[in-house]
């Protein structure tokens, strides 16, 4: 689970720094973006080792599950939408996997991180479709 969203926070993340800073031209919301993402996602060598040891990409029942919808987008606002979502689902996995007893994880890290999100989509859909 911890791997998974892990991941997903990383992908989310840097769709949204690239339209921050490719679409938009946004030194400071890619570097926010970046900060947020870098954080986030550096786990220890080991760990991180772990994760793929552990990863069974054929074998996830999820990995062709598909929602109606899910394959087109409409418009690049769109897009930053689906990946703030997506990255603020998985930042609330991790908040609630990190308390549980046998995890090192900082659940307010990631709980912290979430709001940040919520700020960032809000400024940056505004001058997306400014």
């Amino acid at each position: 689970i911890i791997d998974a969203n892990l991941n997903r926070i990383g992908e989310g993340l840097r769709v949204l720094e690239e339209v921050s800073r490719l679409v938009l031209n946004s030194g400071d919301l890619s570097q926010s973006l970046k900060n947020l993402r870098h954080g986030l996602v550096r786990v220890e060598l080991a760990l991180e080792q772990q994760f793929i040891q552990a990863r069974d990409a054929a074998g996830d029942v999820g990995k062709d599950l598909e929602v109606p919808g899910e394959a087109r987008q409409k418009d690049l606002a769109a897009v930053v939408i689906a990946n703030s979502r997506r990255v603020q689902e998985s930042l609330r996995v991790m908040e609630e996997m990190a308390k549980l007893p046998e995890t090192t994880l900082n659940s307010e890290k990631y709980k912290q991180a979430r709001f940040s999100l919520y700020t960032i989509e809000k400024e940056l859909l505004g001058r997306l479709v400014a």
